[in-house]
């Protein structure tokens, strides 16, 4: 039986479709209209699931990782914190391929990673770190909790600054992969199980 999969006339094998998913993935940080620039991340929250979308910010494929930003304030960081197992949900509609990552979290917070990614980040990016009192704290009018003082065109690095110390940098690094090609003919799904020296890569049932 044949044991590739044909996307856009190209025949992929399971080595193939893996490097697919992870050229896909530094595609979607390159470029904003990507479909896969603001991908679905799920967090545990005690015995429920937590989703959001949230910015995919850098792509380490040597290291299996991914990077996004947030504010150490939000609920999802302390989510995080006491379980750092999460997953991503990736949709690329024009070619009907779905990846969903599982993965480990790590979180990073007024250390040198954290800087660096900070100074990397625009100065708009900053200003969104300033919100008070803290994300997801209930208002009685609908506003963005952010300085009225503070408008975009008076950025400087000296009056965001303050937001740094809420800034964390989130790298997890994935453990396992799950491809999914939908097509009329027939859904085609493959597995990728990250083991300490390995990559065991599976076909399995859609």
């Amino acid at each position: 039986m044949q044991n590739t999969v044909i996307i856009n006339d190209i025949p992929y094998n399971l080595d193939g479709i893996l490097a697919d998913c992870w050229h896909r993935l530094i595609n979607g940080v390159k470029s904003s209209k990507h479909p896969f620039h603001c991908p679905t991340l799920g967090t545990v929250n005690n015995d429920e699931v937590e989703l959001r979308t949230v910015v995919l910010r850098k792509i380490i494929p040597a290291e299996r990782t991914l990077i996004f930003h947030s504010d150490e304030r939000s609920p999802k960081i302390d989510q995080i914190r006491k379980n750092n197992k999460i997953s991503w949900l990736f949709y690329d509609e024009k070619s009907r391929i779905q990846i969903r990552l599982k993965a480990k979290a790590t979180i990073h917070h007024l250390d040198d990673i954290a800087l660096s990614r900070w100074k990397d980040s625009r100065l708009e990016s900053r200003r969104c770190y300033l919100v008070t009192p803290a994300p997801s704290v209930l208002i009685d009018f609908p506003e963005d909790g952010l300085p009225k003082n503070l408008e975009v065109k008076d950025l400087t690095e000296e009056n965001v600054a303050e937001g740094f110390q809420n800034f964390v940098v989130v790298k997890t690094k994935v453990t396992s992969i799950d491809w999914l090609f939908l097509n009329h003919v027939g859904h085609r799904r493959a597995q990728f199980l990250y083991e300490e020296n390995e990559v065991k890569k599976e076909w399995m049932l859609p």
